[in-house]
């Protein structure tokens, strides 16, 4: 069985098998992150379980989006675009 909480592709055989199977506790939900600084939003599916609370299914489509994406997470829950995202320490060291 995949890891519930990674984000990943939910094509649309994956989405049916998992529908079908009456006791698989995986369901496709859809989530919304919005950019605290400029308010651009990223609306994607992600594979989540009924046992995760709402905040747990939030960090699931965070950490996609940090990940892939390039936006930033803080930890007093604030979440910025790529565009508004900070600088990496590395990526300010290849600027300079």
């Amino acid at each position: 069985m995949t890891d519930q909480t990674t984000p990943g592709t939910l094509d649309p055989d994956t989405v049916n098998a998992i529908v079908r199977d009456m006791d698989d506790p995986r369901f496709p939900t859809r989530i919304t992150v919005f950019c605290d600084h400029c308010g651009v939003e990223d609306t994607g599916e992600y594979l989540v379980h009924e046992g995760m609370t709402r905040s747990e299914r939030l960090a699931v489509a965070r950490r996609h989006l940090v990940e892939v994406k390039g936006w930033e997470h803080t930890g007093d829950g604030d979440d910025f675009c790529p565009t508004h995202a900070a600088p990496s320490a590395a990526a300010g060291e290849v600027a300079r």
